[in-house]
């Protein structure tokens, strides 16, 4: 037997953000631990790691699994330049230039890409790409063999600009056990996603003022629950802030920061839920900005929650409208079909349960497989190359 492999997995935004990418690669970094146990596998971030604070917000078991981090401290520099957008180009170079290093150090490089370039030394790489960058040269992809996405849209997208295919693996989410208890459900609208006003934003403003509007249309006894991480760095100070003030003097709830129990809470009391990522946003100039899949939707749909999203990126893939939920391209559609399905509690419950069938596509096992499915031959054939060949008897 050779040496154990040293496998690597690696995000610029583990640990300083937790959203769907972060559990996504954390999940990836687990199903390879739990198939070669014989191996070091190792998850690393721009800051100092803190495995309580990961496993807790993430909710995966990240035990035997190594914490790194190119930074062993994150200064007052750190944060200056995280708040000043005009070197956030100067902090990304740095960023990837760090982790390009990085990669020398593992058998088995895989890194997420979304908008900062890093160039591969490991023998082996592969990308988890949440949406491809405008890459300078094919150089840039050189030292990586395999390219995994989250949905069919982001795969159309490495074709369109990377010129390069990609295999498919589905977010894993997190899904209860028991069947959702429709008599603990509530007339709540729910949201969940990070507050940021810019890129990939979630659209709460937007929210704030269709439900605004519903309320001035008769609709009576609802509430809308908005639940997100706040940024406050440079391009999005001050949107958490105005989404509040929109939201003022309305049944409308914000949680910042909140808890994984807190979400599970509002998932199980939740009737609706409402995704808005994308809209206005032009797809074929900045395509990035659209929904890449759609977990937080697929996690609702696990609990019975009815999803009315949007019909737009990924959230396709994820929605069958008329099936499990709808989708809708204007706010005034999500605005009447928000009216029709609060007026029929008998359609509510006919399309989350089907609903909570559909999330079952997206289960943390079948998302294991699917990915030791993908990335599995690449490990065996390290280890074909780490095996010394038996000497001959003679």
């Amino acid at each position: 037997m050779g040496r154990a492999l040293r496998i690597g997995l690696y995000s610029p935004y583990f640990g300083a953000t937790f959203g769907g990418g972060e559990k996504y690669l954390a999940r990836c970094a687990r199903a390879l631990r739990d198939a070669f146990p014989q191996h070091l596998v190792e998850l690393i971030g721009p800051v100092p790691p803190d495995r309580d604070r990961y496993a807790r917000t993430l909710n995966v078991d990240l035990s035997g699994i190594e914490l790194g981090s190119t930074n062993r401290r994150v200064t007052p520099a750190h944060r200056w330049l995280n708040r000043v957008s005009v070197l956030r180009p100067l902090r990304n170079y740095a960023l990837g230039l760090q982790a390009s290093r990085l990669t020398r150090g593992y058998d088995l490089f895989v890194g997420m890409a979304y908008a900062i370039p890093v160039r591969c030394a490991a023998p082996r790489g592969v990308v988890l790409c949440q949406f491809p960058y405008q890459i300078r040269s094919r150089e840039d992809l050189a030292g990586y063999q395999l390219i995994v996405v989250q949905s069919e849209y982001v795969r159309s997208w490495v074709r369109r600009r990377w010129e390069r295919d990609a295999a498919v693996v589905y977010p894993p989410i997190d899904a209860p056990a028991a069947d959702p208890d429709w008599q603990a459900k509530r007339p709540i609208i729910l949201s969940v996603g990070r507050f940021i006003g810019h890129g990939h934003s979630k659209r709460q403003d937007l929210m704030v003022e269709s439900f605004r509007r519903l309320l001035a249309q008769g609709l009576e006894g609802w509430e809308l629950h908005l639940v997100g991480s706040v940024h406050r760095d440079a391009m999005h100070a001050g949107y958490y802030e105005r989404v509040r003030d929109l939201a003022r003097g309305l049944p409308v709830t914000l949680h910042s920061d909140a808890s994984y129990s807190e979400v599970q809470a509002l998932y199980r009391q939740a009737s609706l839920y409402w995704h808005a990522a994308g809209f206005g946003v032009d797809a074929d100039s900045d395509p990035a900005a659209l929904e890449h899949f759609g977990m937080t939707t697929a996690e609702a749909m696990a609990h019975g929650v009815v999803p009315v999203a949007i019909g737009r990126g990924g959230q396709v893939e994820v929605v069958h409208s008329g099936y499990d939920g709808y989708l809708w391209q204007e706010p005034g559609e999500l605005e009447a079909l928000t009216l029709e399905l609060a007026d029929q509690p008998g359609l509510r419950r006919r399309l989350g349960e089907a609903a909570r069938e559909t999330s079952k596509n997206f289960s943390p096992e079948r998302f294991a497989a699917r990915m030791l499915q993908t990335l599995g031959g690449v490990v065996r054939e390290l280890e074909d190359l780490r095996t010394p060949a038996p000497h001959s008897a003679g």
